[in-house]
Protein backbone atom coordinates (compact mmCIF):
# COMPACT_ATOMS: atom_id res chain seq x y z
CA UNK A 1 0.00 0.00 0.00
CA UNK A 2 2.94 2.29 0.91
CA UNK A 3 4.60 2.08 -2.63
CA UNK A 4 0.90 2.39 -4.50
CA UNK A 5 0.84 5.79 -2.28
CA UNK A 6 4.21 7.13 -3.45
CA UNK A 7 3.61 6.41 -6.91
CA UNK A 8 0.48 8.30 -6.73
CA UNK A 9 1.77 11.16 -5.08
CA UNK A 10 4.45 11.02 -7.28
CA UNK A 11 1.89 10.90 -10.35
CA UNK A 12 0.28 13.68 -8.60
CA UNK A 13 3.06 16.35 -8.49
CA UNK A 14 4.14 15.92 -11.94
CA UNK A 15 0.24 16.45 -13.75
CA UNK A 16 -0.29 19.00 -11.35
CA UNK A 17 3.21 20.98 -12.10
CA UNK A 18 2.50 20.61 -15.47
CA UNK A 19 -1.09 21.41 -15.55
CA UNK A 20 0.18 24.52 -13.06
CA UNK A 21 -2.20 23.58 -10.01
CA UNK A 22 0.86 25.03 -7.90
CA UNK A 23 -0.95 24.65 -4.35
CA UNK A 24 -1.72 21.08 -5.60
CA UNK A 25 1.97 20.42 -6.67
CA UNK A 26 3.29 22.58 -3.36
CA UNK A 27 0.88 20.30 -1.05
CA UNK A 28 2.19 16.66 -2.43
CA UNK A 29 5.92 17.81 -2.98
CA UNK A 30 5.68 18.46 0.89
CA UNK A 31 3.80 14.95 1.59
CA UNK A 32 5.68 13.12 -0.67
CA UNK A 33 9.20 14.49 0.66
CA UNK A 34 8.86 14.20 4.41
CA UNK A 35 6.93 10.81 3.81
CA UNK A 36 9.50 8.93 1.55
CA UNK A 37 11.95 11.20 1.17
CA UNK A 38 13.03 14.19 -1.61
CA UNK A 39 15.29 12.44 -3.52
CA UNK A 40 12.94 11.09 -6.02
CA UNK A 41 12.07 14.57 -6.94
CA UNK A 42 15.70 15.31 -8.74
CA UNK A 43 15.09 12.96 -11.87
CA UNK A 44 11.22 13.99 -12.18
CA UNK A 45 12.92 17.95 -12.25
CA UNK A 46 15.22 17.17 -14.41
CA UNK A 47 12.58 15.29 -17.20
CA UNK A 48 10.08 18.69 -16.29
CA UNK A 49 12.85 20.58 -17.38
CA UNK A 50 13.51 18.58 -20.25
CA UNK A 51 9.43 18.20 -21.25
CA UNK A 52 9.77 21.94 -21.08
CA UNK A 53 12.88 23.14 -22.80
CA UNK A 54 14.88 24.69 -19.95
CA UNK A 55 18.29 23.47 -20.77
CA UNK A 56 18.99 25.65 -23.33
CA UNK A 57 18.62 28.62 -20.30
CA UNK A 58 18.64 27.84 -16.84
CA UNK A 59 17.10 24.42 -15.43
CA UNK A 60 15.73 26.57 -12.76
CA UNK A 61 13.15 23.44 -11.67
CA UNK A 62 16.08 21.38 -11.23
CA UNK A 63 17.99 23.68 -9.42
CA UNK A 64 15.11 24.40 -7.01
CA UNK A 65 14.56 20.38 -6.88
CA UNK A 66 18.37 19.80 -5.62
CA UNK A 67 17.67 23.00 -3.16
CA UNK A 68 14.46 21.27 -1.55
CA UNK A 69 16.47 17.91 -1.39
CA UNK A 70 18.89 19.67 0.67
CA UNK A 71 16.76 21.37 2.75
CA UNK A 72 14.56 18.42 3.77
CA UNK A 73 17.52 16.41 4.57
CA UNK A 74 18.62 19.28 7.18
CA UNK A 75 15.07 19.71 8.53
CA UNK A 76 13.88 15.86 8.54
CA UNK A 77 16.66 14.47 11.70
CA UNK A 78 15.49 18.61 13.53
CA UNK A 79 11.83 17.42 13.21
CA UNK A 80 11.88 13.81 14.43
CA UNK A 81 13.94 14.94 17.23
CA UNK A 82 11.02 17.72 17.82
CA UNK A 83 8.13 14.79 18.46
Amino acid sequence: MRFLTAIVLYLTILFSFMQQWLLLTVLAVLIFSFRYGAVALIPLAFLVDGYFGNFYSLPLTSMVAVWWYLVVEYLKPKLVNFR
